[in-house]
């Protein structure tokens, strides 16, 4: 089954994913790792602005395209005044903060400015497989709330399955949401499917 297969192969716009966070807490890793759909172990820093995109077959027959939007972390990116442009008709954002390093966590509420209010977001914790047992069992509840994230995952780049899993769960989660014409509302709670929680 094509997992784009609510997304017409022609469409003028592909699913626009935005992806956020600090510099250096994964986010090109874990960009790379879905598209490519194996480890991608380069660290090079993002600069400014990354794009990575990938077209669904079904049957090798092409039928729908994500683009996901990379924003460097660094601040001299940040202090460009390009990033809220660049989030602009997002479909979803990813929130990325690194286990490791939980000042990462803290800093999300500066990147919530540069998201329109309407678009859904989702945290997710990377570096998994090197944080500690102490740090993988964070509870992200609170934030999640605070955030007014959709859901929330933890997950490590060189578990490609788990990657796969968590875009494959975020995509169908905006798939539905576009099919349904649901308004999203920070001050208003959402209703989703419970097999589409994660945490």
């Amino acid at each position: 089954m094509c997992l784009m297969r609510l997304i017409p192969p022609n469409s003028v716009k592909p699913l626009k994913i935005v992806i956020l966070g600090e510099g250096g807490v994964g986010k090109t890793t874990i960009s790379k790792t879905f598209i490519n759909n194996s480890f991608f172990r380069d660290t090079r820093q993002t600069i400014a602005i990354e794009f990575h995109s990938k077209i669904f077959s079904d049957h090798k027959k092409p039928c729908g395209k994500v683009q996901i939007w990379d924003l460097g972390g660094q601040d001299q990116f940040k202090n460009m005044g390009v990033f809220k442009e660049f989030c602009r008709g997002s479909d979803v954002a990813l929130l990325c903060f690194d286990l490791t390093d939980l000042s990462s966590l803290f800093s999300i509420p500066e990147w919530l400015t540069f998201i329109e209010p309407h678009v859904p977001r989702f945290l997710i914790g990377t570096k998994s497989d090197i944080a500690s047992s102490e740090e993988r069992e964070i509870d992200l509840t609170a934030f999640q709330k605070k955030f007014q994230c959709v859901s929330s995952f933890k997950c490590s780049s060189k578990d490609v399955l788990s990657v796969m899993e968590i875009f494959e769960t975020i995509i169908e989660f905006v798939q539905n949401y576009k099919k349904r014409e649901e308004i999203f509302s920070p001050d208003s709670s959402l209703k989703i499917s419970k097999h589409l929680l994660i945490s």
